[in-house]
């Protein structure tokens, strides 16, 4: 499942009404502004899993996983803040993963063609994508805990933090404590990514 909210108010992406705010509130690893750019590209996640072929309760997996490489970008200087949608950008980096998924499933190229209306895909971008991907589960390992359980509980396993407080799955006993340790591991992680990408010369 996706990363889930946790209790906000009526209107809980307001401060995120601009294009650059929420940047801004990404920049920050907010987590109500990686649920708020998420809201937004879903919809065009379940759409590229459907055209592609894919089990539809994948569309969660792509997601969190194109939002950790955003992130990831952000952090890293490579995406640069132009006054466009954050979610643009978040969701073609989500449709290159839908394909390469398709790809790994061996489905046919002429299958595709009827049945997306976005242009071909830069298939060397592809691939960097994907090694981004493998290489954040990687880090994932090599973080231990509790930093890869609290990460993979919310956004990969998509366990809201009243239900990981109530059921005990982790030594915090209040979702403040919850969401503070799960800010500074994902910047921590970012950090790690940063560190392999400079020993690795990528």
């Amino acid at each position: 499942m996706r990363i889930k909210d946790w209790f906000f108010p009526t209107n809980p992406f307001q401060q995120y009404d601009t294009h650059e705010r929420l940047f801004v509130g990404l920049q920050r690893l907010e987590n109500a502004a990686i649920l708020c750019i998420q809201n937004k590209a879903i919809h065009s996640v379940k759409k590229f899993v459907r055209q592609y072929g894919l089990p539809p309760e994948q569309a969660d997996d792509i997601l969190n996983q194109s939002t950790l490489i955003f992130l990831q970008k952000i952090e890293a200087g490579s995406y640069q803040f132009q006054n466009y949608a954050p979610s643009t950008y978040l969701i073609e980096i989500a449709r290159r993963l839908a394909l390469s998924a398709t790809r790994a499933l061996k489905k046919a190229p002429e299958t595709l063609e009827n049945h997306y209306d976005v242009p071909d895909p830069d298939m060397e971008e592809n691939g960097r994508l994907h090694e981004a991907t493998e290489t954040i589960r990687y880090l994932l390992t090599q973080m231990g805990a509790p930093c890869e359980q609290v990460i993979r509980l919310h956004h990969i396993e998509g366990y809201s933090d009243e239900e990981v407080v109530s059921q005990k799955m982790t030594k915090y006993t209040t979702v403040d404590s919850l969401k503070m340790k799960r800010s500074n591991c994902m910047k921590k992680l970012i950090q790690l990514a940063q560190q392999w990408k400079i020993s690795n010369n990528i």
